[in-house]
């Protein structure tokens, strides 16, 4: 049925086992040659070596090809005192209204102007109505806007800040956690 929806030639039953047959080993092999070049970065990890110790491999098993190279570390940003990558993440503490959250990075001299959480689009200060949500609570909003159920067992939740600089440059800051419990 299969073959007849996709457009495949037919085959007997014993060709399609041999086909298959065929591609079992392949998965196991891959599967074992990626686990193992996981192992021996996780042995740098342990050790705490430099990222230039670290490497990335791209390998193609048909081929053969077989290339590693270095990773490169993350793009550093820096503004004022603050410096971050994008590898980064920011926490704030407490169950903060969505006002304490932008008074946060202004007392950091950044201009928070939105705020999401997955899909949703929680606080962005070009919509009047979005004014009503500065006295609300974040979990609150995560709940009710983004629709997330946070379960009883997690005490934070993920929201993404948009946020520009005195002259309106637009800044790339980290992920924000939320720490509300």
């Amino acid at each position: 049925m299969r073959a007849r929806n996709y457009a495949i030639p037919e085959v007997d039953k014993l060709q399609a086992k041999l086909i298959a047959g065929r591609i079992i080993p392949a998965i196991a092999t891959t599967t074992a040659m990626a686990t193992g070049l996981v192992c021996l970065e996780l042995y740098k990890v342990i050790q705490d070596k430099p990222v230039e110790a670290y490497r990335n491999t791209f390998a193609n098993l048909a081929l053969p090809l077989f290339a590693m190279a270095e990773p490169i570390p993350p793009k550093a940003f820096e503004f004022n005192d603050l410096r971050w990558s994008l590898w980064d993440r920011w926490v704030l503490q407490g169950d903060l209204t969505v006002q304490q959250v932008l008074d946060w990075f202004k007392q950091r001299s950044l201009e928070a102007y939105s705020i999401s959480c997955g899909q949703a689009l929680i606080y962005n200060n070009i919509f009047p109505k979005h004014k009503e949500r500065l006295g609300k609570r974040m979990s609150e909003l995560v709940q009710t806007v983004a629709k997330m159920e946070i379960p009883a067992s997690r005490s934070h939740f993920d929201v993404v800040v948009a946020c520009e600089d005195e002259e309106g440059e637009d800044l790339d800051v980290p992920l924000v956690s939320i720490q509300f419990r």
